[in-house]
């Protein structure tokens, strides 16, 4: 029936053959014959019992304790023979022993307690977290006669538990607070919760998650790059970002959103969870359309009063200057004068026109399909300002420059600009030197245009690149506030940058970024 251990009983070998890797490590030592032998079957059981980190024991149908290993005894604080012979109840917290009486009403009709969670105490009246498993113990006869029980320490993963739903309570009441649609996914995708924002928007029962009734609330033309996009997240790791718009069964209309979604991961880098968010963008992304429409209007009408004023100023100068060459021997001097700025006039703004009509056509070209020679358009450059140069002696210098998905003509208009602007604004008292170079950074090439002119004040760096924006009198420096602009405009065409570092009388450093 049962082998004396420790002053008490253990269970036969068929009342915990439930712990198989408990008694693995014990039965490699033993060879398959000694079960054979009496006294060799009862160490190896004794040696099985006291192996275990959970508590095996053994009591009768009176709840006795007649058996108890070395692992109750770590577990509970009482040695054996504190507690072999007595009522198991001392293990039990009073306002639990109803448990035991339901646990013994099960084992007499000689049934088996599975995995029953509950509280027990200590010999220092500490309270644990126990699961048991509870097995009746029958005779040759078949007949219940006790029982063996197998106690685990669950207080740790009790505690894990209730910290996860604490934090699991204080995220939901979190994101049911946010004005936001707030969801989770499983490592797979399978979208688990959504938070109250989503209920509202979509008035879908509170227990649908994981479907793909999102897809019908997809405007038709967002669905496929929604999907791909999210199958290449969770495939990839990468977070997810798109915008898609959303049918507003309240306003019945589509509703633009912005989705992201990021990936949680633990110490070994793997997913555990995907978090994500919907934002409405709505009145953004109408905003950004009607100042889009705006732009779009605003350049139409400024390509063309800049192309329709260049016939009156070409008729303008033209017979001004017949007038000049005709009849000036029979005019005074104040109207010879005044005929001069008039044609002075008529000239700048012609000047003024080009370069607005420049400025209005950069957004509209296309990205070339062939990589453009910078160092071809650096040339190009020094052909064009040949005169100015040779007129001031300016010393223009460049590294190796690269090929980039530039236009051309972009390129030669900020060579232009910048080495134009150079010379102008040179020092009076010392030869104009200009150098341009650049240098790889990632997926950009950084360009500087180093001169060693007149400088600018720091107040003035953001200033000189917007539109008609001048630091000097049309009287001391000629030109039309534009060259700049454009700049500014063509970096920003290929999301770019361009920015200024100069000091007074120490010359500037212009730097500007283009895509690799």
């Amino acid at each position: 029936m049962s082998i004396p251990l420790q002053g008490g009983t253990v269970p036969r070998e068929s009342e915990f053959l439930g712990e198989p890797s408990i008694a693995m490590d014990v039965l490699t030592e033993f060879d398959a014959t000694d079960w054979e032998r009496p006294e060799r079957a009862e160490l190896l059981l004794s040696a099985i019992v006291d192996s275990s980190d959970d508590a095996i024991v053994s009591k009768d149908l009176n709840g006795i304790i007649t058996s108890w290993n070395l692992g109750a005894e770590r577990l509970f604080g009482y040695e054996a023979r504190e507690v072999i012979g007595r009522p198991v109840t001392i293990l039990i917290p009073p306002e639990r022993w109803s448990e035991e009486t339901e646990i013994l009403s099960q084992l007499r009709r000689g049934n088996r307690v599975d995995h029953f969670e509950t509280i027990r105490r200590r010999k220092d009246g500490t309270l644990l977290d126990i699961s048991l498993t509870v097995s009746p113990i029958k005779d040759s006869t078949g007949h219940v006669i006790g029982a063996s029980k197998i106690a685990r320490n669950i207080t740790e993963r009790k505690r894990t538990e209730a910290a996860l739903i604490a934090s699991e309570t204080r995220f939901r009441q979190l994101a049911d607070s946010m004005p936001q649609i707030v969801w989770t996914a499983t490592p797979d995708g399978y979208v688990d919760y959504y938070n109250e924002r989503w209920f509202e928007f979509t008035g879908f029962p509170r227990d649908s998650f994981g479907d793909e009734r999102w897809v019908d609330l997809l405007h038709p033309q967002d669905l496929d790059a929604a999907r791909d996009q999210w199958s290449e997240s969770i495939h990839s790791g990468n977070p997810f970002n798109i915008e898609v718009r959303f049918w507003d069964r309240r306003a019945s209309r589509w509703r633009w959103f912005i989705s992201r979604a990021l990936p949680g991961r633990d110490s070994a880098g793997r997913i555990t969870k995907w978090f994500g968010s919907c934002t409405d963008i709505d009145d953004q992304k109408h905003a950004q359309e009607e100042l889009r429409r705006a732009n779009d209007d605003l350049e139409q009408f400024g390509y063309s009063a800049s192309h329709d004023l260049q016939e009156p100023l070409r008729s303008i100068k033209i017979y001004s200057q017949l007038l000049s060459e005709r009849y000036g021997s029979h005019l005074d001097g104040d109207a010879l004068q005044f005929l001069g700025f008039l044609q002075q006039g008529a000239t700048r703004m012609e000047m003024l026109v080009r370069d607005l009509l420049t400025y209005t056509q950069i957004p509209g070209s296309e990205r070339p399909t062939q990589p453009t020679d910078a160092q071809s358009a650096f040339d190009l450059t020094l052909e064009s300002l040949a005169g100015s140069i040779a007129e001031t002696g300016a010393v223009v210098t460049s590294s190796a420059l690269p090929m980039l998905p530039v236009h051309n003509v972009h390129l030669h208009q900020l060579f232009q600009n910048l080495i134009q602007n150079a010379i102008k604004y040179r020092s009076p008292d010392r030869v104009p030197a200009i150098a341009v170079e650049a240098v790889r950074e990632r997926e950009q090439w950084h360009f500087t245009v180093t001169d060693n002119g007149i400088g600018i004040h720091s107040m003035y760096k953001e200033k000189i690149f917007g539109l008609f924006k001048r630091l000097h009198s049309e009287h001391d420096y000629s030109g039309t506030g534009i060259g700049l602009a454009i700049c500014q405009r063509i970096v920003s065409r290929y999301q770019c940058r361009i920015w200024v570092e100069s000091e007074p009388g120490k010359g500037s450093v212009f730097h500007f970024t283009l895509p690799a």
